[in-house]
This record gives C-alpha cells, sequence and structure tokens, in this order.
C-alpha cells in the first residue's frame, strides 16, 4: 500500500453528515484516525471545503469529539492562513 493510499484511509469523509444533520455547506469534510502524541492528550484533524471556496481549512479537535462537537467548530470557525488556488491561479 503506497503512503497517499494509507493517508487517504486514514481521514473518513463527513461531508454528508455534516450537510445533512447540521446544514453546513461542504464540498469535503475529512477526520483523521486519532494521533496519539507521547505526551498531552490524544487528537484528530478536521480538514474541510466549503461548497463556495476551494481552499481547504484545517482545525484539530480532541480525539473523542463527537459530530455535534465538530459541526460546532466547523461553524465557529475563524481562517487563519488558507493555502488553495488564489484569483491569480485560475
Amino acid at each position: 500500500m503506497s503512503a497517499n493510499t494509507a493517508a487517504r484511509r486514514s481521514f473518513a469523509n463527513l461531508a454528508p453528515t455534516m450537510r445533512k444533520q447540521y446544514a453546513l455547506t461542504l464540498r469535503e469534510c475529512r477526520l483523521s484516525l486519532p494521533v496519539e502524541p507521547p505526551w498531552g492528550p490524544a487528537y484528530r484533524m478536521v480538514e474541510w471545503v466549503l461548497k463556495n471556496d476551494q481552499r481547504v481549512q484545517r482545525r484539530v479537535l480532541p480525539a473523542d469529539c463527537t459530530p455535534s462537537q465538530i459541526a460546532d467548530a466547523l461553524k465557529s470557525h475563524v481562517p487563519g492562513r488558507r493555502y488553495g488556488p488564489t484569483d491569480d491561479d485560475a
């Protein structure tokens, strides 16, 4: 298995659930497997793309987060640095 395939499998796609249950306008939403560092609490990374903005946004959440907590985090997220295509690239 290639590293790229393994990376894709390490994320679960949450976009359908977030759109249906929480009315978020997402193109994509992925949740990583829990990461357990040698110190500190375990965490997961959430990556999402909005339907009207192609740039990927990321946020770290506790490993035991629920879909409701993820939806709240996405709704309240204030973007920082953003990566992806810009108007100049199009």
